[in-house]
């Protein structure tokens, strides 16, 4: 009687659902926000008025705005390793060894890439308007979107002998062969940047990372393709939050469900305690001759289960007398102790 009417892992479940839903929440809030800021963003163009509007802006500085322009290099620009006319401020070269790893859980391969050499080259670089307007762009690597190009890749097979492809059946690694890339930004590319316009004392302009924790964006592609990919990470995610919420509901209303069946159960168990001792009270006094001789047959008459109460119940249909009602509350299926019979109702036994 005194435990829990509703299951411990019911009780988990149910705060594991609230947990990941608040935190898918979070999530879809926080990519949500993106996009709204970036709608808010005012969209500039590089040009002489830049230094105006920012001289006359407390602090020299616009804290989120969109600038395009053309990608030059400050002083000197970068040169492919394969593509002798390609010329970019920002260089990536990388090396992936693509293989295959069994996964004894679904019993399949599945592909695995691992990065074997990776180097980064930059040089300092500006966005530059139609006016020849320059645009410093500070600390790159810290920004999200497409900032690069691919501009070579090539496939390398593996060769592999007998005792290799032996070996990796055995190890369940399967080397399929190394992918080598590079990715540039070319000079002259076209730019979309998002971020903290700033006025320097010495009159240069620099775009850099927000200060206020907004998203830093560099990308090749155009402010409403940048925008639309936001976008669309946030409705993922607000359909992943809806989905997680429905589940926390369904989860919500099965404990709640449980927990009125359990006290259902409670209350029709005490309700039929107290008609029981009702109807038990009202029966007969046992007389003094029947008493002794109850006292004498105290074995016979004692409940099969406890061992301590007195035998006061008949179980039907069976007919059978042989627990007290307490235990007979507490059997975990109402089937007779003696002939597993379905008990049907429960009447007091009166000693006359």
């Amino acid at each position: 009687m005194n435990s829990l009417p509703v299951g411990i892992a019911d009780i988990v479940n149910l705060g594991a659902s609230f947990a990941i839903t608040g935190a898918i929440y979070y999530v879809y809030r926080r990519n949500q926000s993106v996009v709204e800021k970036l709608d808010d963003a005012p969209h500039l163009t590089i040009d002489g008025r830049l230094k105006d509007i920012l001289q006359i802006t407390p602090g020299a500085r616009l804290q989120y705005v969109v600038l395009e322009g053309a990608v030059q290099p400050v002083v000197k620009s970068l040169k492919s390793k394969f593509q002798k006319e390609a010329v970019g401020v920002l260089q990536k070269y990388m090396v992936k060894q693509q293989r295959l790893l069994w996964n004894g859980f679904t019993r399949s391969w599945s592909d695995n890439e691992q990065i074997l050499l990776q180097n980064l080259n930059a040089v300092p670089f500006t966005l530059v308007g139609p006016d020849e307007t320059a645009v410093n762009v500070l600390s790159p690597q810290q920004s999200s979107g497409d900032l690069m190009e691919i501009i070579y890749e090539k496939f390398h097979q593996a060769n592999l002998s007998l005792s290799d492809i032996v070996g990796q059946y055995l190890s369940g690694e399967k080397i399929k062969g190394q992918l080598e890339t590079e990715e540039m930004l070319k000079v002259g590319t076209i730019l979309t940047g998002v971020g903290e316009l700033i006025l320097e004392k010495d009159g240069t302009l620099n775009l850099r990372p927000p200060t206020n924790s907004a998203p830093y964006f560099l990308s090749i592609k155009d402010f409403n393709t940048l925008r639309q990919n936001r976008e669309n990470v946030a409705f993922w995610w607000k359909a992943l939050a809806i989905a997680s919420a429905l589940a926390t509901t369904f989860a919500l209303f099965w404990v709640g469900r449980s927990y009125y069946n359990s006290m259902k159960v409670r209350w029709q168990r005490d309700q039929a305690r107290r008609e029981f001792e009702r109807r038990l009270s009202e029966a007969p006094r046992v007389t003094a001759p029947a008493a002794a001789t109850e006292a004498n047959n105290e074995l016979e008459t004692v409940c099969v289960i406890c061992l301590s109460q007195p035998r006061n119940c008949i179980l039907l249909d069976c007919g059978h007398v042989c627990c007290c009602f307490t235990c007979y509350q507490a059997l975990p299926r109402q089937n007779c102790p003696i002939c597993r019979q379905r008990i049907r109702r429960v009447v007091p036994l009166y000693l006359v």
